[in-house]
């Protein structure tokens, strides 16, 4: 049981076809009766967890898939002198990611936690 004892730490990049690394969203690891996930950070990055944060996922064989890639930000944007006010916008993320990969049964990624785990996803 080396590297973890209740919960295994899972950390892994998520890349775009072109290499670039995918900043928006989470990822999932699932069965059919346990879930963690993990934020994706600007540099594409992400670290597992379950209810408590980064806490890792149990071993087992996971569903592995994407979430909350098309939620939009909220930024507030200064006006562009003393007279006019700033104003709120939604941007929307710019990135096209196959609809499979919102599913952990279309996916097609399948990861194995047997201790600390390392998982990259470069999507196709």
């Amino acid at each position: 049981l080396v590297g973890c004892s209740k919960n295994c730490a899972v950390t892994g990049k998520v890349t775009l076809p072109d290499g670039t690394p995918l900043t928006v969203g989470k990822v999932v690891f699932e069965t059919d009766t346990m879930v963690s996930t993990g934020s994706i950070q600007k540099d594409g990055t992400y670290k597992l967890g379950t209810l408590k944060q980064n806490d890792g996922a149990p071993r087992g064989l996971y569903r592995v898939y994407l979430t909350d890639i098309m939620k939009p930000t909220i930024e507030m944007v200064p006006g562009t002198d003393n007279n006019s006010p700033s104003k709120i916008i939604t941007k929307w993320p710019d990135i096209q990611v196959p609809t499979k990969y919102f599913n952990g049964h279309s996916s097609g990624l399948v990861c194995e936690v047997k201790g600390r785990t390392v998982f990259d996803i470069k999507l196709e």
